[in-house]
């Protein structure tokens, strides 16, 4: 009898586990498609092709502190800011999560973390930052809302930062 109660005791507590839910919008694997698209294309620096996937009425949330957001001139203007600043630009080591909506149900949103590595094209530093984005999808697929967080006053630092002097010694 006791070993009866503990084994149904262990299959009952195996069964309640409640593990995560499954992404179930089905929306997200195609904006999943054009959030790594968008990425790709950043990388290779073709701007021209990202418009595509932005929406019109986008609003886009910059990394820098104190900035308001910015519509779509505004995002495609920071874009080929970055591309015109950095070559060897990639995005690596990343995670990317479905979203949710503030009730926590899957709204086919995407999430993103990950290290971006560049060199600045003035200085030749190369820069490396931690980063988390967000995109939000119109009913068309195209990006809608787009927020970027990382140390964007950092890399600007460490892009611009003067190589150090070597030292000579006078004999």
């Amino acid at each position: 009898m006791k070993k009866s109660l503990i084994i149904l005791l262990v299959i009952g507590f195996v069964f309640s586990c409640e593990t995560a839910p499954k992404n179930t919008n089905p929306k997200y694997e195609a904006n999943l498609a054009t959030a790594k698209e968008y990425f790709d294309l950043f990388t290779t620096e073709d701007i021209e092709a990202q418009k595509a996937l932005i929406c019109p009425g986008v609003t886009y949330h910059s990394p820098f502190i104190g900035t308001e957001p910015a519509n779509f001139d505004g995002l495609v203007a920071d874009n080929k800011a970055w591309q015109d600043n950095f070559d060897d630009i990639t995005y690596s080591e990343n995670v990317w999560l479905p979203g949710t909506d503030s009730l926590g149900v899957f709204n086919g949103s995407v999430r993103t973390y990950g290290t971006w590595t560049a060199k600045n094209t003035q200085t030749g530093n190369l820069v490396k930052v931690n980063s988390y984005h967000y995109f939000d999808f119109n009913d068309a697929g195209q990006i809608h809302i787009q927020g970027d967080y990382f140390d964007a006053s950092g890399v600007m630092a460490v892009a611009m930062k003067a190589p150090e002097a070597t030292e000579t010694t006078e004999e």
